[in-house]
């Protein structure tokens, strides 16, 4: 099948495409796999559009879009799976290249907003150091005036490539949504050899990776889940009153920001009543000694 239709069918049947951990999925692959000139498809995949901005944890960029960014036409093309940081192309258009390249670069700075061109040339990385040590980072475009100011700087500067802040991580996506930094890439692999191969397959007769296209049709390796439940029970006793839906909303609130800070993400939470505080105080009185006169 196709990566795509690999992905629907194990989602259908199991859980999803396989994410591999470790050497040892790895290799439990690997003796399961025949030993022939074929691949398998896994769940790894390359998004080239995940692009990340350099000052994305600045305050000042939150909940900001790229809707004022313009590709080159062709762009992003990945060339020789080596082109994960982005340069502006004459001013206006952006374009992927090698984060290794020198070019001149934009720098922010966020005391007195303004944007510097440096046009010693530099690495992405080198460029990004430059710019934090200097000024605040490399520059972003985050709205229309941003995008205005930048033209202005740059106008007649004669720079044909300089670095902005844009770049992604290459490969950092599996098709379950969980995080693997294990790699197992075979020589000179991945290399978008077709300039469309963005999933990533199995070389069963090594036990290798390649990147493949993913209209190509190949065998594929799905997973099942092993998932355990466990049941948490909590009494609570307040002197407010815990029948209110609005207090149990409340502390609803309060344990799932709890869980999710602890990365449990699979929950729910459901409310049992018990007795009331009241109920619980004139019981406690019976038990100590207390009377209670009956009419």
């Amino acid at each position: 099948m196709t990566w795509t239709e690999a992905q629907s069918y194990c989602r259908e049947h199991f859980t999803d495409l396989v994410t591999i951990y470790n050497s040892d999925i790895n290799q439990l692959l690997f003796s399961i796999s025949p030993r022939v000139h074929d691949w398998a498809w896994i769940g790894l995949y390359d998004d080239r559009y995940s692009w990340k901005w350099s000052m994305e944890e600045k305050l000042f960029y939150v909940g900001s879009t790229h809707e004022f960014l313009i590709w080159a036409n062709g762009q992003p093309d990945i060339v020789n799976a080596n082109e994960y940081c982005v340069a502006l192309q004459g001013q206006t258009q952006m374009d992927d290249r090698p984060c290794g390249d020198s070019y001149p670069f934009l720098c922010y700075n966020a005391k007195n907003t303004s944007y510097i061109l440096v046009k010693e040339s530099r690495s992405w990385s080198a460029a990004q150091s430059y710019c934090r040590t200097y000024h605040t980072d490399l520059t972003s475009i985050r709205s229309k005036e941003e995008k205005s100011n930048i033209t202005l700087t740059l106008n007649g500067s004669g720079v044909q490539y300089v670095w902005i802040g844009l770049y992604r991580d290459p490969w950092a996506f599996w098709s379950d949504n969980t995080t693997s930094t294990f790699t197992n890439w075979k020589p000179f692999e991945p290399s978008n050899y077709y300039h469309t191969e963005y999933c990533g397959a199995f070389y069963l007769k090594t036990g290798t990776w390649e990147d493949g296209s993913s209209t190509f049709s190949f065998s594929f390796f799905c997973f099942t889940a092993v998932t355990k439940q466990t049941v948490v029970k909590m009494k609570l006793q307040s002197e407010a009153d815990m029948h209110s839906t609005e207090i149990q909303q409340q502390v609803s609130q309060q344990l799932s920001g709890l869980m999710l800070s602890e990365g449990l993400t699979d929950f729910r939470i459901r409310w049992r009543k018990v007795q009331s505080y009241h109920d619980d105080q004139l019981k406690k009185q019976d038990v100590d000694g207390g009377c209670k006169t009956e009419v």
